[in-house]
């Protein structure tokens, strides 16, 4: 027996739906990259300043700024604790570029 479309829930969502969001979420998705490559270069830039002045590149209180500032920022749905934890990911990767980076603040594309 063939449903008919008034005996689907009105909550059902259609398919065009689904794909719309999804766009966007690939469309946020390719900004997240973009933002999260332009961090790492500013922080590729800061680790290159630092050496020049003869500076640690390590900084647990700015790390720990960065924390407090992002959690605070964070408007939800995601928790503090979520939020913490990708920036805390995103400061231990630019923290491992910082160490591999032999171009004093440059990257190269991979």
């Amino acid at each position: 027996m063939a449903h008919s479309p008034l005996s689907r829930p009105l909550s059902t969502p259609s398919a065009r739906q689904i794909e719309h969001c999804r766009a966007e979420i690939d469309h946020v998705d390719r900004v997240l990259v973009r933002l999260l490559n332009l961090r790492a270069r500013l922080a590729l830039k800061v680790a290159g300043l630092k050496r020049g002045a003869g500076l640690p590149l390590h900084a647990p209180g700015r790390e720990r700024e960065v924390l407090r500032n992002v959690t605070e920022a964070n408007p939800g749905p995601l928790d503090r604790a979520a939020v913490a934890k990708l920036f805390r990911l995103a400061i231990r990767e630019s923290r491992r570029l910082e160490e591999n980076d032999k171009g004093g603040g440059r990257s190269a594309r991979t």
